[in-house]
């Protein structure tokens, strides 16, 4: 049977509840209904896991949007986010095929397992060197200013081999590049950080490009630059776009991960404690944080054609929202969804996507996370809050803006 649109006229992505309880308000949701309509949103929020499952696998819903994107530009605004747009253009998770495999093979080939690997040491040292710097304090510290964001941040900078004298400009151009990335269109400076995240990009990552070009090194956009001219190669506004993608995402969600799984520790002293003593569950331990606080909140799609869909008449052009935070916590799937068990075996979490848009940082992030968490309980087995959480108003990811601890 065709269902009609329920109205949830509560169903607010943004409200105070879907921020700062946003397990418990994404819970109720899905146990009324796992595919719900917001009058709000003026979309489908799809909340169930086997309903996320069949979404990712549904040729009827698209993450392209770029043309209507910037068709609705004009004026000013359409002037102040040209290069942002071009960058955006490049971003082969706003894609199908056959765009999408072109913009993402060159990552495939130069981005491999022994590329990762590479980073390991790398990574523990920027990770020692973090904590040292904290345990010298010895007093409360901000665990996203001093730990989840420069971490990650670091990581991804030598992966494609930006300088070290970019590092500090890099972390402010990511935080501007989010207001575009976000849709945070409501401030009133939105068109100036636009205006100077793309162009900024463009001035430093373009010198850097030209730079490799002329002298390559061991680094990624050095192997990029290899396909350059061949087949497999993209043009330099678009590797200039995918590389925006990967600087951005690489970091962002990374140390959004790493922010809510020290949290989701420091509120399970036990099974942090576990962890602590027993290095053979580090794997699980961190599909298990992967799944009770992953980056992503909620990826949107477009419906491309009339369709039905777990029995909701759904038709072209609407959009869809598929939140992973609630589709992890199914109880329908998963036993106690809610409580944290760190050896969980089956855990068939849906945190990196599926399919084409599998999230093609997945092992370096799962990296970072075997590296800096059992490193961070380990070195402060007292770790515990210290003040109130405070999460960032998005909703593509639940990311902790400040969170105060005390070691």
């Amino acid at each position: 049977m065709i269902t009609a649109k329920l109205h949830h006229v509560d169903i607010d992505l943004l409200s105070p509840a879907a921020l700062h309880d946003a397990h418990g308000y994404f819970g109720r949701i899905r146990r009324s209904d796992p595919v719900a309509w917001s009058d709000r949103h003026q979309a489908w929020i799809v909340t169930g896991h086997p309903e996320l499952s069949a979404a990712f696998r549904n040729p009827m819903f698209t993450t392209e949007r770029m043309g209507a994107f910037k068709d609705r530009l004009s004026g000013t605004r359409k002037d102040a986010l040209a290069q942002a747009v071009e960058l955006l253009d490049g971003w082969m998770l706003f894609h199908e095929p056959p765009v999408h495999t072109r913009l993402r093979s060159p990552f495939t080939r130069a981005f491999t397992p022994r590329t990762v690997r590479k980073l390991e040491a790398d990574i523990r040292l920027i990770c020692e060197e973090l904590l040292d710097d904290i345990e010298a304090d010895r007093h409360s510290f901000d665990i996203v200013e001093r730990f989840a964001h420069p971490l990650p941040a670091a990581v991804i900078a030598r992966l494609f081999g930006v300088p070290p004298r970019l590092g500090g400009w890099l972390k402010e151009w990511s935080a501007r590049f989010g207001v575009v990335v976000f849709g945070a269109t409501r401030r009133a400076d939105y068109e100036d950080l636009a205006r100077a995240a793309g162009a900024e990009f463009h001035e430093h990552i373009g010198a850097l490009v030209s730079a490799r070009r002329a002298e390559p090194a061991d680094d990624l956009l050095s192997a990029l630059l290899t396909l350059e001219g061949t087949d497999a190669g993209l043009s330099t506004i678009e590797l200039l776009g995918a590389c925006s993608l990967i600087l951005f995402a690489g970091h962002d969600t990374t140390s959004t991960l790493l922010g809510a799984a020290a949290l989701t520790l420091t509120q399970n002293p036990e099974q942090a404690d576990r962890l602590r003593r027993d290095p053979s569950i580090e794997e699980s331990a961190i599909e298990e944080l992967l799944r009770t606080d992953g980056a992503a909140k909620a990826m949107m799609r477009l419906v491309t054609e009339d369709h039905v869909f777990a029995n909701h008449d759904m038709r072209r052009g609407e959009s869809v929202f598929l939140v992973i935070l609630a589709a992890n916590r199914d109880e329908r799937v998963f036993a106690l969804p809610d409580e944290l068990d760190l050896t969980r075996d089956p855990n068939p979490h849906l945190t990196f996507g599926h399919g084409h848009h599998f999230c093609l940082g997945a092992s370096l992030a799962r990296l970072e996370a075997r590296i800096a968490l059992p490193a961070l309980i380990r070195r402060f087995p007292d770790l515990h809050e210290a003040g109130p959480v405070t999460w960032k108003p998005n909703i593509s990811d639940r990311s902790p803006a400040h969170a105060l601890m005390r070691a």
